[in-house]
């Protein structure tokens, strides 16, 4: 085993561990306890994997972790997400199981068992306190997820590091998952929740729905990030690719009277709230707002994104516009509002017939039509 700690007056994280009677400490180079974690893993197991004892074949769950994050999730944008769902699999299978004996029996305890969990979010308003949970079961979308990167870890582990692996029936625990359906506010609703929202969320909320920006892209949007006078807002945002993708939007009307009035700078952050930075997760003031509003339904931030790209398509955008303008790297995301599209084209439709309407043949079908 190895002990992770912190020097006395120093931020990073140590490990220390013996291997053969040697004696063996180390910088981590991390104050994330997370990442040191994963990182202490990896150096543990190539002590003992690699030159050092010659044993291969063998690797435990919590080993195989470190070394995927190492050598693969580190340089993706969704390594957050991967070290949020390996707590999952070290907590619920154990850290110290080993690969060979995680079998379908296996992964099916643990499926069984993530999806009776409460589902949380984001983290308490007290301090040193964690998530808070929500008033419903983990959903089987975040399980299938967890299960998803758990394959990948088998199987990487299998075919490139030749570790031995359980056999699992991947297919028979997936589970289903409902269809969602994407919403999206009305402008008048819109309106009418923008007017009902806190002071220092207007700004946040119009900037969402003139730009269609996800909330960690607009939360922490900084004016070094805004050219009034080219009126170009450029973000980075998450993507396939490593570093995420440049995202450069124009500025429409309404949010440039926003940034105007807010006192535009060359730098810091644009939206505060008591003169400091607005946080991520704003779920409870949007929901309150919602609420005065009169707008009913299971509503969240994200929405808004659903909502910009709805009005596009509403106003005569095609979906390769709205796919380039929300930064999707992959075309079937945007096909979610391709329905919206088909109401357009049937709308469109009825307009040609409507100049049609008042022709005698037409006049006489729809009379027989209504006699049928």
């Amino acid at each position: 085993m190895y002990q992770l700690y912190k020097r006395k007056g120093s931020p990073a994280w140590h490990i220390s561990f013996t291997v053969d009677g040697h004696r063996i400490r180390r910088s981590l180079g991390t104050d994330n306890e997370d990442v040191a974690r994963i990182k202490a893993a990896d150096e543990h197991r190539r002590a003992l994997i690699g030159d050092i004892t010659g044993e291969k074949g063998s690797i435990t769950l919590d080993q195989a972790l470190g070394r995927y994050v190492m050598e693969h999730a580190r340089h993706l944008p969704s390594l957050k997400t991967v070290v949020y769902q390996a707590k999952s699999l070290r907590r619920l299978i154990g850290k110290h199981t080993a690969l060979s004996s995680i079998d379908d029996a296996a992964v099916s305890s643990f499926v069984s068992r993530r999806r009776g969990e409460k589902a949380r979010r984001g983290k308490s308003s007290r301090k040193n306190k964690g998530s808070v949970a929500m008033d419903r079961l983990v959903s089987s979308s975040t399980v299938n997820k967890e299960v998803s990167l758990l394959r990948a870890l088998m199987n990487r582990a299998r075919n490139e590091w030749k570790c031995a692996v359980g056999m699992v029936d991947w297919k028979k625990r997936r589970l289903q998952e409902r269809e969602h359906g994407t919403q999206w506010l009305t402008k008048e609703q819109a309106l009418r929740v923008i007017d009902k929202a806190v002071p220092h969320l207007r700004g946040p909320l119009i900037a969402a729905l003139c730009t269609g920006l996800r909330s960690e892209n607009l939360m922490r949007l900084d004016w070094s990030q805004i050219d009034m006078q080219g009126r170009t807002i450029t973000v980075r945002v998450k993507s396939r690719k490593p570093g995420g993708k440049i995202l450069a939007l124009a500025i429409a009307d309404p949010l440039f009277l926003v940034l105007a009035n807010l006192g535009p700078k060359s730098a810091g952050r644009v939206f505060l709230y008591r003169g400091r930075p607005i946080k991520t997760d704003v779920r409870r003031a949007f929901l309150t707002a919602l609420k005065r509003a009169g707008v009913t339904g299971k509503f969240t931030w994200h929405d808004l994104r659903h909502t910009a790209a709805s009005w596009m398509i509403q106003d005569g955008a095609d979906l390769l516009t709205v796919r380039d303008a929300l930064g999707h790297s992959d075309a079937k995301l945007t096909q979610r509002y391709a329905h919206v599209a088909k109401t357009k084209v049937a709308e469109a439709l009825h307009r040609l017939g409507d100049a049609l309407s008042g022709t005698p043949l037409a006049q006489s079908n729809i009379k027989k039509a209504a006699n049928d």
